[in-house]
């Protein structure tokens, strides 16, 4: 599952959806919420100790494109805890 996300995020350009990114880090464990501002995202994970959160800008209208620069974040962040996400998904890529 790790790696089809990663694998995804690194393809995609600019062509992930709000809720696309939204449902693949919930794949991951992740839990994503509103933030205080109008399009921002905020996605938390109980099972990985250390981390603490992270952050995206979905910008307006119904489910809109992310800028290329949230997903190069995202996927920094996601790589930085990779070996912990694999373990909390049972060992699961």
């Amino acid at each position: 599952m790790f790696d089809t996300v990663i694998k995804r995020l690194d393809s995609s350009g600019t062509t992930i959806r709000c809720q696309d990114l939204a449902s693949m880090l919930e794949s991951l464990g992740f839990e994503v919420r509103d933030a205080k501002k109008q399009g921002h995202k905020i996605f938390v994970h109980h099972g990985v100790p250390l981390f603490t959160s992270g952050a995206y800008t979905c910008g307006h209208g119904r489910n809109p494109e992310i800028k290329k620069i949230y997903i190069k974040q995202v996927v920094r962040l996601l790589k930085r805890y990779e070996s912990e996400l694999i373990k909390y998904k049972g060992g699961n890529r």
